[in-house]
Parts: structure tokens; C-alpha cells; sequence
């Protein structure tokens, strides 16, 4: 046994180290930043911090409690289709990992994939090198770690859905080479297909290089044209199979696109080019990473000095046919114009700009660099002292050019100038030294250029990620502890389908986190019309999140919700508890004060609504037609409450009120608050404006106003206290700033962040809170008693007391509910063009709905069909190579 170990070690030694290397490197670097489970830090960070890691606990959860999550969810927002979600976030098989990684210790958990993922693509690649002979010996892992740490997947390190790119396309890469070499085989149309369902995003991405791979190759190997045509027919025939093979997702996340980012597809396409193309050349240095990267930043391509002059090389080398490198440069133009013109940019992108991470594809063209850089290495180490002239004055141009830019990229300083310069010039020493045939002489050069590149990857990782703030564990934890016991506590008091509010929170994600219907939600697959819905209800949108935290009296009541969660002031918190920080809150909803409380927690406080209907309920006919109001919250929610009950439209649930006072301060004084533009008198100066009234009743006042307000604009207060409510939005919103405060001032406070404040839609408004209360209990009266089968599925038994009423609901249209009345399908329409709605007759009923994701199971059986005809392809070559 000891000697097939070490047989086996020896065998593979070198795929071995393309493996560990890039994770020792690695994790030493999470052990030196604290990282837990090595510290009080972790890998949380932007979208890693705000969204994966909770669809990490979602998958978690769907795979051990309820598996209908992968199909449909309330836990997204108002509701929705999640195929489309796992296909975009989840698929990954690394994913599975995270099911032994219960609570707060999923953060080691994103540590370990993490590593995986890096030590995974040092091993394909290092494995296509040497399958594909293109080296052999030392420089296997040499290249391997440089390709696992280049800078694309330093950058995007805390994008883990998309690493697997890495993993797998030098696996579909070496496959399609075996598959024209061989002119037969099924490993590349299952690694295709593989890689489109683990990610389709980056998949897409993918297939676009294989077209021009594919050319590359086919020029390379060049016989007659119809080898050529032969080849050609091979290759769209396989990636058409492994897109059949894929079809069980692509084709339902395909259809759920259509009403998500599909809807987001750039129609206008400017024929510009982006950024001074110069720039660019700074990426080729360490460091090349920072914070303002992300959003707004340039492509991703470092690679290392090694590769960058190997990659130069290439076109030199003699020894490479001339065609060949002909169209390498003709390959490489290409994917350069795709780094900085606009629509070649979209085409990568899938016609879409991204929001934030820019140029992600640029994986692709580090994929390229390296590869031709190894192809060039292939012949020789040693390069002539004119080309190491020309490569010195090549790099002494980038870093010119980028010293150049130093006030311009924030990234860029003389620290990385000079690392990047040193490992240059240690890189070019090295290629210049020839060290004959001696054998230890060979072994010398191949370890100290190990030792160098080695060097300049972690360096690079060190210098861009030390460019970036992490969330702590403790940041992590106790929030989510938070969260979790009270999703305990409300399935203990109601295990019932309903939904439930929250004015803390850690993510817009946190539903999904804790099994918790928050109404909240981020996800880039975001159906349009959840946003579009939010906008004019008045709660925060946009294009790929919402946030429930803006609910009046009647949004939560008609949408449901059921509950709400609080957290305690500091002053709250007992001595017992006193060791726990007290919760930021989200928003301020003082007419929860109107709800019940039933359980007063460590951090929390839990109420009941009284006035919540559930997903369903009776409505007036009305509903169906009427005309709702664009971008006006009060008028919205009034007309919606109105026809749901049948109501005379002209009924009035909200009061304009006057502020009592409104005092100026470095700022213009005007009469009319509303549409006003307030600029400071003296720019030097801080400016404010405070507004105050005194409520005459006790009932909810409320305010509306409009983006002119948003966080980067104004920084508001209520009395010294900040007014908590999320700040990013683009519509006009509504927020409760006084209930049950009769005779009490209330103080309002507006401080300038710029010169000037525009306060649109800024009015106040009192709730009639009895005559509000009164149609609320209307329509709960007249609720669907729904009982939650599972998550697609959901049954109960309404009462509908007159001819002229529809079942409504607030569920989220879409083709692929079902719905049953008595057992019979009926056709369902949208309701306020968000919901779904159907006729029904009167008496007593019971109502079925069931969802079904569109094309599941026609893609289920063009997957079928297609893995059946690989297999049959594979079985007529086999036998016809017996035959012979």
C-alpha cells in the first residue's frame, strides 16, 4: 500500500503542487488577516457580505428542509420563481460544501470553497498543460499558480459563483482539443453542459472564447477545407449538445430572464470607446486592485511579469508558425477592443451593462496570455539578450504610462510601481541567464523563478485585497443570532404562511437567510415588475433589489404582514443581556405602537398586526380595472384600499398637513416646501432646515418625499436622534415619523450635504386611523384561509359574499402558477400589474394554486434526448472502431 502511495504521489507530483501551492499561498494570507475561523475577521465583504452568503444558507436549507425553495420562494420579496436564482447563484458543486456548515460557522465554510476553488483551477489548468504536452516538469505549477491567482480572480474573490469559471474552462478547453484530435469523445460537451448549469452567466462568457479558440486552433492545424468543415460541423454539433444537456436549467431560467434582467437589455448601443485604452496597461501591475475597482474600474488582467513577457514573446518566436501567430494577434486585437469598446463590451456581457465588476469576462483573456505564454515556453527558458532589451523597454513603458496616471487610478502608487519594477527585473535576470545542460544549473533557475512568481501572485493578492474592508465575525453573528430567534419564536407562535416586517435588519437577503417572508430582497435576477410595484407603494427600489422598511398601516395590512420584529433601544436591554450590542435599526415605524406586542426579547420585541389579510382575499371588481397613480404613494395605497373594498374612489385615507413652524438656517426661506430648491447662502457653511408640528391625535403621521433626499443629499434626524430609514431610492417614498404623540412636538431636521436640497414631494400627512382600521378589517374578514402545502404549492377556503367580487391576491403574476377553484383550472390576470388575480363566482369556494417553472419539463426532456444522443454517437464510434 506504502508503494502505490508513493507511486501515485510521483506520478502526479506535479498536478499535486498546481494544487496546493495557490492554497498554502492563500491561506496563509486568510491566517495573516484574521480571518475566521483564524481570527475575528472573515471573507465577507460587498456582495459576498450583503447577498451570497445568505443565498449560501438558503441553499443550505433548501437541500436539508424544504426542497420546494429551488422551485418557488416566499422568502424573496413579495414571492417568486427561484430556478432562475439557483441557475444564477447556487449551482455551483463546490456549493454543497456549505451543508456541514450550519450557522455562524458558514463563514468557514466560504473560506474553505474559496480555497478549493483556487486550488481547483491550479489543478485543471496545470492538468490541460500536461495533457495537452504543452509543458512539462517545474513550470507545470509555475503556470498553474499563476493562473489560479491572476488578477481577475484575486478581484473576484468575493464573487465565488463565478470562479468556477476558472475551474472549468481548462477543462472544456483540453476537451475540445481531444475532441478534434480525436474526432470523438463526450467530456466536452459534459463539461460545456456542466459549466452552462453551474453558471450559465459566466458559461455564456465562455462559449464566446471557444468560438475564437476554436479558430485559433483550426489555423494551427490547418490540413485541407474539408478537414476544416468537418471540424467545424464537430464542434457546433458538441456545444449544441452540451447546451441540450443544460437545457433542465437554461430553458425556465431563460423564460424567468425575460421578466428579470431580460428586461434591463441595453437597446441603445453607442459606438465609443470607454476609458483611454493606456490605462489599461496599469492593470498589468501588482496591486492593480482597489475598492473603486469595483464599480466603476478597468479589466482585471494581471497575470504576472513572467507571463506578460512570455505572452510578448510568443509573437516572436520563430519557432511558432507564422500564421499561427498571425491570428493569435489578429485574436488578442480582439479581445483588446473588447476590454474598451462599448459594444463589444455589451456582447461579452449579454447586451447588458453590469452593475459594478466591470469587463468580467477579462478572465478570458488572462486565460489567453498565459496559454500563449506557456505555448512560447514550450521551446526554451533562455531569451536573447535583444529581446530582454525590448521586453525592459516594453515594461519601462507600462510603468511610465501608469506613473502617469498616478492621480488619476486610485489604485496605482509608487509602492506598486516600485514591487512591480523589482519583480521585472527579477523576472527578465532570470530569462537572460542561460544555464547550459547542466542539470542543477537548470534546477536553479527553475527554483528561483518559482520563488519569484511565486512572490509577485501573493504579492499582488496582499497589496488588492489589504485595499479592501472586511466584515468581522462578531459584525457576522450577532445580528443573524438575532434574526434567527426570532424566526424561531414567530414558527413556534405561527406556523402558518404569512408575512413578516422588520425595522433591523444585517442584508435585504435576510428572509431568505432565516426562512422569514420579509418582503425585503437583492438578487440581479429580480423579476422588473417587484421594483416597479415597491417604486409606487413608496417603499426603496431598484433595478436589482427592494426594501420592505417604508409600510403604513395600510401596505402592511393588505400585503400581509403579519408580524413584525424591533429591536430594543440600549436602554432596553437588561443587565443579563448587557454584553450583546444593541441593533442598528433599519427603519423607524412608531405606529407599530397600533400593533400587539407578544414577545419581549434579549434584542428584540415581536408584534402582531391585527388588520393583516392573508396572501388571498375577496375584492371588488373594481380592482381589476381601475387606474392606479405613478409615483405617488398616498394616492396609491388610497385607490387600492378603496377598490379592494369597493369603496367610493373619492374616500380619503391620508390628510395634508402643515408644518407648524419651519426654520432656516444658511438657506433661502420659502412658503411653498414642496418642489422647492434650497441652496446655501454661504457654501463655507453647514446649512439645515428643521420642520416641526405637534399632532393633534394620536394617529400616524407620515412623510413623503422624493430622491432630492436621498442619504448622499441630506442627512436627516428626528429631534437629536438620526431618522432611520434606508437611504438609496429613486422614487418618491413614504415614512412614518410620529404616532400616538398627541400635543407633543415633533422635530424634523434636514442638514445639507451638498449646496443645495431639493425637497420633492415633501408633505406631511395624518392617517385616519379609525376609518383606515375599519376597511382593513374589511378585507381580512374576507380572506383566503391559506394553507401553505409547500412552497409551489398552496390550498384554502374563501368565502365570497357578492356577485361583483374577483380573488385577489398578492402573490406575484406569473405563467407558471396554477390556479384551481373547486377543483377546476381557471384562467388567472394580473392585478396593479404586479399580482395575480382570478374570476370567481359566489359562495363558499376553495382555492388551489401550484407553481410550475415554464419550459421545466420541456428542458427536461431536450436534456434527456441530448445526454441519450451523446451516448449513442459515443457507442456507433466504439463499435465501428472494433469493427475495423
Amino acid at each position: 500500500m506504502k508503494f502505490k502511495i508513493n507511486s501515485y504521489i510521483k506520478k502526479h507530483l506535479l498536478l499535486l503542487l498546481s494544487f496546493w501551492i495557490p492554497v498554502v499561498l492563500m491561506l496563509g494570507y486568510f491566517i495573516y488577516r484574521k480571518m475566521f475561523p483564524f481570527g475575528n475577521s472573515s471573507l465577507l465583504t460587498v456582495d459576498m457580505g450583503q447577498q451570497y452568503i445568505d443565498f449560501f444558507s438558503f441553499f443550505r436549507n433548501t437541500l436539508l428542509h424544504d426542497p420546494s425553495n429551488f422551485f418557488y420562494s416566499f422568502n424573496k420579496a413579495i414571492g417568486g420563481e427561484m430556478l432562475g436564482e439557483f441557475a444564477y447563484y447556487l449551482l455551483s458543486p463546490f456549493n454543497l460544501l456549505f451543508l456541514f456548515f450550519p450557522g455562524k460557522s458558514i463563514t468557514a465554510g466560504v473560506m474553505l470553497v474559496t480555497l478549493l476553488k483556487y486550488g481547483c483551477s491550479g489543478y485543471t489548468f496545470g492538468r490541460l498543460l500536461k495533457k495537452q504536452q504543452v509543458q512539462s516538469g517545474a513550470l507545470v505549477p509555475v503556470f498553474a499558480t499563476i493562473y489560479s491567482l491572476m488578477g481577475w480572480a484575486i478581484a473576484n474573490q468575493l464573487n465565488l459563483l463565478w470562479m468556477d469559471a476558472l475551474v472549468f474552462l481548462p477543462l472544456i478547453i483540453n476537451a475540445l482539443l481531444n475532441l478534434l484530435k480525436k474526432r470523438h469523445g463526450i467530456s466536452y460537451s459534459l463539461w460545456l453542459g456542466l459549466m452552462m448549469i453551474s453558471n450559465y452567466y459566466m458559461g455564456y462568457m465562455i462559449a464566446l472564447f471557444l468560438i475564437l479558440f476554436f479558430i485559433w486552433v483550426e489555423t494551427d492545424r490547418f490540413v485541407s477545407i474539408k478537414h476544416f468543415f468537418k471540424d467545424t460541423a464537430l464542434f457546433i454539433s458538441r456545444s449544441l449538445l452540451a447546451a441540450g444537456i443544460a437545457c433542465l436549467v437554461l430553458l425556465p431560467t431563460l423564460f424567468s430572464l425575460q421578466s428579470s434582467k431580460g428586461e434591463y437589455t441595453t437597446s441603445v448601443i453607442h459606438a465609443k470607446i470607454e476609458y483611454p485604452p493606456l490605462q489599461m496597461l496599469s492593470k498589468l501591475l501588482v496591486g492593480s486592485f482597489d475598492f473603486k475597482q469595483m464599480s466603476t474600474g478597468l479589466p482585471n488582467i494581471f497575470v504576472g511579469s513572467f507571463v506578460l513577457f512570455g505572452f510578448l514573446l510568443f509573437f516572436l518566436n520563430k519557432n511558432i508558425k507564422s500564421k499561427t501567430r498571425i491570428v493569435s494577434l489578429v485574436i488578442t486585437a480582439f479581445l483588446i477592443l473588447s476590454l474598451c469598446f462599448e459594444p463589444l463590451d455589451l456582447l461579452w456581457h449579454g447586451m447588458q451593462f453590469p452593475v459594478w465588476y466591470p469587463y468580467r469576462f477579462s478572465f478570458v483573456v488572462s486565460f489567453w496570455m498565459i496559454y500563449l505564454a506557456a505555448i512560447n515556453y514550450q521551446h526554451s527558458l533562455d531569451v536573447s539578450a535583444t529581446k530582454i532589451v525590448f521586453l525592459a523597454l516594453i515594461y519601462a513603458g507600462i510603468i511610465f504610462a501608469s506613473w502617469m496616471n498616478l492621480k488619476k487610478l486610485s489604485f496605482v502608487s509608487k509602492e506598486t510601481l516600485i514591487c512591480s519594477t523589482l519583480f521585472a527585473t527579477a523576472t527578465l535576470t532570470l530569462l537572460l541567464i542561460h544555464p547550459g545542460d547542466a542539470k542543477k544549473n537548470l534546477f536553479n533557475k527553475l527554483l528561483l523563478l518559482f520563488l519569484v512568481v511565486g512572490a509577485e501572485m501573493l504579492t499582488n493578492a496582499v497589496l488588492s485585497l489589504n485595499n479592501i474592508s472586511y466584515l468581522s465575525q462578531k459584525e457576522y453573528t450577532e445580528p443573524t443570532a438575532a434574526l434567527s430567534s426570532d424566526s424561531r419564536s414567530l414558527k413556534a407562535i405561527d406556523p402558518g404562511l404569512y408575512r413578516t416586517g422588520q425595522t433591523y435588519s444585517r442584508t435585504k437577503n435576510d428572509g431568505i437567510n432565516h426562512d422569514l417572508n420579509t418582503g425585503s430582497y437583492f438578487s440581479s435576477a429580480l423579476e422588473k415588475s417587484i421594483p416597479d410595484f415597491y417604486g409606487q407603494l413608496g417603499d426603496p427600489d431598484g433595478d436589482n433589489y427592494v426594501t420592505y422598511s417604508n409600510g403604513t398601516l395600510i401596505s402592511d395590512s393588505l400585503l400581509g404582514m403579519k408580524y413584525f420584529s424591533t429591536p430594543k433601544e440600549a436602554s432596553e436591554i437588561t443587565a443579563k443581556n448587557k454584553q450583546h450590542k444593541a441593533l442598528t435599526p433599519l427603519t423607524i415605524r412608531p405606529e407599530l405602537q397600533q400593533y400587539d406586542q407578544i414577545r419581549d426579547k434579549s434584542l428584540t420585541k415581536l408584534y402582531e398586526n391585527p388588520y393583516a389579510a392573508t396572501l388571498g382575499y375577496s375584492a371588488n371588481s373594481a380592482l381589476k380595472t381601475i387606474k392606479l397613480p405613478n409615483n405617488d404613494p398616498v394616492n396609491y395605497q388610497t385607490a387600492w384600499l378603496n377598490a379592494a373594498t369597493g369603496t367610493w374612489p373619492t374616500t380619503k385615507y391620508f390628510r395634508s398637513q402643515n408644518f407648524n413652524e419651519v426654520v432656516f438656517q444658511n438657506t433661502d426661506k420659502t412658503v411653498n416646501l414642496t418642489g422647492s430648491l434650497l441652496k446655501k447662502k454661504n457654501k463655507k457653511e453647514p446649512a439645515q432646515v428643521v420642520f416641526k408640528f405637534t399632532p393633534k391625535t394620536n394617529d400616524p403621521y407620515y412623510l413623503t418625499f422624493g430622491p432630492g433626499l436621498e442619504e448622499t443629499n441630506v442627512e436627516t434626524f428626528t429631534g437629536s436622534h438620526p431618522m432611520y430609514h434606508y437611504g438609496t431610492f429613486r422614487n418618491n417614498v413614504i415614512l412614518n415619523v410620529a404616532d400616538h404623540s398627541k400635543n407633543t412636538e415633533v422635530t424634523l431636521t434636514a442638514k445639507f450635504k451638498k449646496n443645495s436640497l431639493f425637497l420633492d414631494n415633501f408633505v406631511l400627512y395624518q392617517l385616519d386611523s379609525q376609518l383606515t382600521k375599519e376597511k382593513l378589517k374589511q378585507v381580512k374578514q374576507k380572506s383566503w384561509h391559506v394553507k401553505k402545502i409547500n412552497n409551489r404549492h398552496l390550498t384554502g377556503k374563501i368565502n365570497i359574499n357578492n356577485d361583483d367580487q374577483i380573488f385577489a391576491t398578492t402573490i406575484p403574476y406569473s405563467k407558471g402558477w396554477q390556479v384551481k377553484i373547486d377543483g377546476k383550472k381557471v384562467p388567472a390576470f394580473k392585478l396593479q400589474n404586479t399580482f395575480i388575480g382570478t374570476k370567481i363566482s359566489k359562495g363558499h369556494h376553495t382555492v388551489s394554486m401550484k407553481f410550475t417553472p415554464p419550459y421545466l419539463y420541456t428542458g427536461l426532456l431536450i436534456t434527456t434526448l441530448s445526454l441519450l444522443l451523446l451516448a449513442i454517437l459515443e457507442v456507433r464510434h466504439y463499435k465501428h472502431f472494433r469493427a475495423k
